[in-house]
């Protein structure tokens, strides 16, 4: 099955402050930088009411995208971390939270592996000696 390898999503340097939107095999993903300048890969669909995250804001104090339409905001591992009508300190639920995908970053590509295979049986990215 081709999700079960690395996808490259976007070239580094496309990847700056703003969220940036990739489709592969069909299927819409978000990628936004922490502020470390680490790469994460999440669902483009917020899990709310469906918006697309790529539309949302990066918000680097707290290493999070908001969805442009209530604002929800999600971290890299794809959990939901604020919930704006909710008010300060409300729980939020468990089930928000959209899929998140592994991410390696060489040769100025990012990647995502998209597929199901666990850490241990994944693939490693290819190695390129001359680049």
């Amino acid at each position: 099955m081709y999700i079960n390898f690395w996808s490259p999503v976007c070239l580094s340097k496309e990847l700056k402050d703003k969220p940036f939107k990739a489709t592969i095999l069909g299927l819409d993903f978000v990628v936004f930088r922490d502020s470390k300048g680490e790469a994460h890969c999440l669902s483009d669909v917020c899990c709310h009411r469906g918006g697309s995250l790529a539309g949302g804001l990066c918000h680097s104090e707290d290493d999070t995208i908001a969805c442009p339409y209530h604002g929800w905001r999600f971290n890299g591992s794809g959990k939901c971390t604020q919930i704006p009508s909710l008010g300060p300190g409300s729980k939020i639920p468990a089930r928000a939270k959209v899929d998140s995908y592994p991410v390696e970053e060489r040769y100025g590509i990012v990647f995502a592996f998209l597929g199901d295979d666990s850490e241990d049986e994944r693939s490693p990215l290819y190695e390129i000696e001359k680049f």
